[in-house]
């Protein structure tokens, strides 16, 4: 065994067999983070792009703004 595969089993743990994965479960405290962090970033960074292409659009389109800033608020909510 080389000195990385040694240092990936000692960080990681052993290999699981395929017909193990499947009942493998990660705990909430280490699931929840892992898995709501696409969502968070998702709505992190819609309003941005929004008003990006508002600005690409033209500054008559600023007038929208507003109303585009209370939809994405109530959809945050």
């Amino acid at each position: 065994m080389s000195v990385g595969d040694v240092s990936k089993r000692i960080l990681l743990g052993r290999k699981l067999r395929s017909s193990q994965l499947g009942e493998t479960l990660l705990p909430k405290r280490i699931a929840l983070p892992v898995f709501a962090s696409d969502a968070l970033s998702s709505v992190a960074y819609a309003p941005d792009e929004v008003f990006i292409m508002l600005a690409v659009a033209g500054a008559s389109t600023y007038v929208w703004s507003w109303k585009i800033g209370l939809a994405v608020a109530l959809v945050m909510l």
